[in-house]
């Protein structure tokens, strides 16, 4: 950027220089000419200085769009950072939820397993019982025999009852 501002220095130099030599060219010429060339030695200087602003505002100009780059350019590898680490998150989350939907869908299964084991395996002896019942108040049923068939119904009712708690006891472990 140095090299830019010694050309840009020679530059005006060599304008101030071109402009007193024509000066005192048109000095030697005539006198009489003093008042344009006085005009045209100005004009000559202010075109100069004009130039060497708008050359100083362009270099200024590049300078900050550089600066601007390179902020954005950090701006954007900020985002690109913050970007992988969401999708890592996003991938971590959508292992849980995976992991909670199987998990779901296993207790959904063991709950159907169990709602039919409860509708079928302990209905069963219950309904048996609730006849039982029916039967010896219509006394359609000898008292004793009754009596045993409602034990029987009451150790089957049991058993399924066992059963039923050692297979959740079971897959409760597991």
């Amino acid at each position: 950027m140095k090299s830019v501002y010694a050309f840009f220095l020679s530059f005006l130099f060599s304008i101030l220089i071109f402009s007193k030599q024509v000066f005192a060219h048109d000095v030697l010429l005539s006198t009489s000419n003093d008042f344009h060339s006085k005009a045209r030695f100005w004009t000559i200087i202010i075109v100069a200085f004009l130039l060497v602003t708008i050359i100083a505002l362009l270099v200024y100009d590049v300078r900050r769009s550089a600066s601007s780059n390179r902020k954005l350019l950090e701006l954007n590898n900020e985002i690109t950072r913050q970007k992988d680490n969401l999708n890592l998150i996003n991938q971590h989350l959508e292992e849980i939820i995976s992991d909670r939907t199987k998990d779901l869908k296993d207790k959904n299964e063991q709950l159907s397993e169990y709602s039919y084991y409860l509708s079928h395996q302990i209905r069963g002896p219950i309904a048996t019982l609730k006849g039982l019942m029916i039967l010896e108040k219509e006394n359609l049923l000898d008292q004793t025999e009754c009596i045993d068939m409602m034990n029987k119904c009451v150790s089957d009712l049991d058993e399924k009852i066992i059963e039923m708690s050692a297979m959740l006891h079971s897959k409760g472990n597991t």
